[in-house]
């Protein structure tokens, strides 16, 4: 499993300037799946094309791989040198990070944010959270919806990232 240096160094690589900050998300509506075995085929055609349009212009995920419900990528959403880079990524199942193409940057001064946040529970003694974002660039209409968990306390990236974004507003 890579380190936390070793996937900030891949993922500046990726957008080569110093990065401030970063997380990683999902299309929104990926915590809310139903249980395994409780919707047929056509449900996770629909289900995956709707977590698409949500995930927008701020998405690698394919339209074909997630109307299926087979498709891992995610999204590594970073602020670096006044701007939002939103970068594909894959999450191995042993954890590791692949980053992929830079799907967009936006000004960071010309995005609009919302954000809600919702107390999930305890694991090992932390508190989680679900974060939710609502990103859209005016001038381009460009924009999309995400969303990921996290652990409130132990310095974990998506939330401070979370935070940063949101205070801009």
């Amino acid at each position: 499993m890579q380190t936390l240096e070793e996937i900030t160094a891949a993922l500046q690589q990726k957008v080569g300037v110093p990065i401030e900050h970063y997380g990683f998300f999902m299309t929104k509506g990926s915590f809310s799946k139903a249980p395994a075995g409780a919707i047929g085929d056509v449900g996770k055609i629909v289900g995956g094309i709707l977590r698409k349009k949500k995930g927008g212009d701020l998405t690698g995920v394919s339209a074909g791989r997630s109307a299926m419900g087979m498709d891992n990528h995610q999204t590594a959403l970073v602020l670096a040198a006044g701007n939002l880079y939103a970068v594909d990524m894959t999450t191995s199942m042993g954890g590791d990070r692949d980053f992929g193409d830079v799907l967009g940057i936006w000004p960071a001064d010309e995005i609009v944010v919302e954000g809600t946040r919702k107390g999930r529970g305890t694991v090992q003694g932390y508190e989680t959270v679900q974060l939710n974002l609502d990103i859209t660039h005016p001038p381009s209409g460009q924009g999309g919806k995400l969303e990921t968990m996290g652990y409130e306390g132990m310095g974990d990236p998506s939330v401070l990232f979370y935070e940063v974004i949101t205070a801009l507003g």
